[in-house]
């Protein structure tokens, strides 16, 4: 009979996730193995937070959108919709508030639609409104541009993005 072994796996080999979900009550922040899918309804109390802009990605807004997509995705060099795609040669949205980028969304044309290839929050602002302006600002933009369809790909094991898309 014959065994094999296999060598310890480091823990950024096969798309690792570093810890970038915050606690919704205490603001703790929790890795993907502690994360826990949760029922919640509108009892929490109403926030008022900073507006949100969203906008073109400048070339000033890059290494803040290279570091929050390396911060969600462990790398800039992402596996959608079959492909290898690197985030920084893409066009992307960027979300400030408080003239700090708090979220990206980058994204490619292809034939009529809009692929989102990558969308990532700054932990702090998380729950905040900023994914869903950045989806806003991409179906508007889709529009402008005349395209049919606004695509998103996301993985079955991300239940926050499966949560946020379904929506």
């Amino acid at each position: 009979m014959l065994y094999m072994t296999t060598p310890e796996l480091s823990s950024d080999q096969f798309g690792a996730k570093p810890a970038v979900l915050r606690c919704s009550r205490c603001g703790k922040f929790v890795d993907w193995e502690d994360a826990q899918l949760q029922i919640v309804c509108t009892c929490r109390p109403h926030l008022e937070l900073p507006p949100v802009l969203v906008r073109e990605a400048t070339d000033a807004d890059r290494l803040a959108a290279r570091e929050l997509i390396q911060r969600d995705f462990g790398r800039t060099k992402i596996v959608a919709f079959g492909e290898v795609m690197d985030i920084d040669q893409m066009p992307a949205l960027v979300a400030v508030m408080q003239a700090d980028p708090s979220g990206v969304l980058a994204y490619r044309l292809l034939g009529d639609a809009l692929q989102i290839v990558a969308l990532a929050t700054d932990p702090m602002w998380q729950r905040s409104g900023v994914g869903g302006y950045l989806m806003a600002e991409a179906e508007l933009l889709a529009r402008r541009l005349k395209l049919r369809r606004l695509v998103v790909a996301t993985t079955n094991d991300n239940l926050p993005a499966l949560y946020f898309y379904q929506r």
